[in-house]
């Protein structure tokens, strides 16, 4: 796993079931070229733009802008993950199967690239078809963005699988990956709010329709690149390919697998949570404009670019595991005690907020790490691996946590009461907002440290795995 020692061009069938072909054999086992891991970037980065649009501004465009009540948000971002559970598992499959004279998970990059950026665009439009119409246009154009989104998604997080099988070129790959998804989360969080009040002359909705076909445009050229420059280096045998019933059963036989799916539940909901809750943080708690939104998102992403380079350094000298528990143990202390920190206080947030993105930031890089190492222990333990299926699972439970966060922040502003508008807001609404970014995060944060400490995939079972594949 080290990937030091050249593979041989066409292994022999009983070599781990692996093959590596001609066109890549004169790279070293393992190693991916640095413009290339930037490539690979470039596809998350692209996903990025969507995950930030519904992350950060969906939630708030569907309650303020569109004038869908929050109640119905919440049912609309759960509903639709009924269709999830059936159809990511399907991707997954498919994906597997997939061979073609590009690879088989880089070829979904190109395929799906333009659907991703239309759906996108549609989901932000305003037409005027009174409540109920626009509750259906609402679910119609969600529903294809979270398909067309998986299809792209699913491959391209398996696709790190088969550009290296070396844990230490994992991280590093996984390290210029979320650079790159800070940078496209910057421009999101920071050029979103100022696209909408420059090309909107004071038209929320027409802002946020110029603003999202732009982003729309430059996440398709985004997928495009990734397609263009990665490679696909590291093949398994046809063989490797089990019947639908086996890939299932075999993917959930996999406890380490298991485990992740808990984990990303939880990171991603901890993700959407603050961001979907952001903008009435900066709204009515922090009582911030458009520049301060900027500065704020900006700070964010900024501290989540330097965290995910910064992690790299730890991961030399510590086990994974344990960093990655670490480091939310700290994020639940930061956000407990963030509760008590008063709004009027709009500067010392601002510092507070790059000191706690920084910390969040090293999560991601140490998570899709632990993911491609479970699906490793997979193969090591039930002798079959099929990384489509693993993170069309995982995909699942990245959407699951899209509805979760939605419908959390959902639920909260209908406890508290939550009206739109400055005016409209008391004690107890402004109360549940300062949860939705502090405590909320931070509890959930905690049950992350846990299922992290369940995992045994630490330097000692990895150095065995790599024993097994080498011997």
């Amino acid at each position: 796993m080290t990937g030091e020692t050249p593979v041989p061009a066409i292994a022999q069938q009983g070599d781990a079931g692996r093959i590596v072909t001609d066109h890549f054999a004169r790279t070293p086992a393992g190693r991916v070229p640095f413009l290339e891991k930037v490539s690979y970037g470039f596809g998350d980065a692209g996903g990025t733009v969507i995950t930030g649009l519904i992350a950060n501004f969906l939630t708030f465009y569907y309650t303020d802008v569109f004038g869908i009540a929050p109640g119905v948000v919440g049912i609309l971002f759960l509903s639709l993950r009924v269709f999830d559970a059936v159809s990511d598992p399907l991707i997954g499959i498919m994906a597997d199967r997939t061979m073609t004279r590009w690879g088989k998970f880089r070829p979904y990059l190109l395929w799906t690239a333009i659907p991703v950026g239309l759906s996108c665009f549609l989901t932000f439009q305003s037409p005027d078809l009174g409540h109920d119409g626009k509750v259906a246009y609402a679910a119609i154009t969600y529903f294809l963005l979270s398909l067309s989104y998986s299809l792209n998604n699913v491959p391209y997080c398996a696709l790190i699988t088969r550009m290296t099988d070396s844990a230490t070129e994992g991280v590093a790959c996984q390290s210029v990956r979320f650079a790159m998804v800070a940078i496209a989360s910057f421009t999101v969080s920071v050029g979103l709010p100022i696209m909408v009040r420059e090309l909107g002359g004071g038209d929320l909705a027409l802002g946020y329709r110029n603003g999202v076909a732009i982003l729309s445009l430059a996440a398709v050229a985004m997928f495009l690149i990734c397609f263009l420059f990665v490679r696909e280096r590291v093949a398994f045998a046809a063989a490797e390919e089990p019947p639908l019933r086996t890939a299932i059963a075999n993917t959930l036989k996999n406890d380490q697998l298991r485990i992740t799916f808990v984990m990303t539940l939880l990171l991603i909901a901890i993700f959407n949570t603050k961001g979907g809750a952001a903008l009435y943080f900066i709204t009515y708690v922090l009582n911030g404009g458009t520049t301060y939104q900027a500065f704020f998102f900006g700070i964010a992403t900024i501290g989540g670019f330097v965290g995910s380079i910064v992690v790299t350094f730890f991961t030399r000298r510590f086990d994974v595991r344990s960093i990655y528990i670490w480091v939310n143990l700290i994020l639940v202390a930061g956000h407990v005690g963030a509760f008590f920190v008063p709004g009027d206080h709009p500067t010392l947030w601002l510092g507070l907020v790059g000191l706690c993105c920084i910390v969040l930031g090293c999560t991601l890089p140490l998570h899709f790490t632990l993911i491609q190492l479970a699906d490793q222990y997979g193969e090591w333990k039930l002798g079959m691996r099929s990384s489509g299926m693993s993170f069309a699972f995982n995909q699942f439970f990245v959407k699951l946590a899209w509805a979760v966060a939605g419908a959390l922040i959902s639920g909260v502003l209908v406890l508290v009461s939550y009206k739109a508008g400055a005016g409209n807001q008391t004690p107890l609404s402004l109360t549940g907002i300062r949860m939705l970014s502090t405590i909320i995060p931070g509890l959930m944060h905690l049950l992350l440290a846990i299922a992290i400490s369940r995992l045994t995939l630490d330097r000692a079972t990895i150095a065995r795995m790599t024993a097994a594949r080498t011997a």
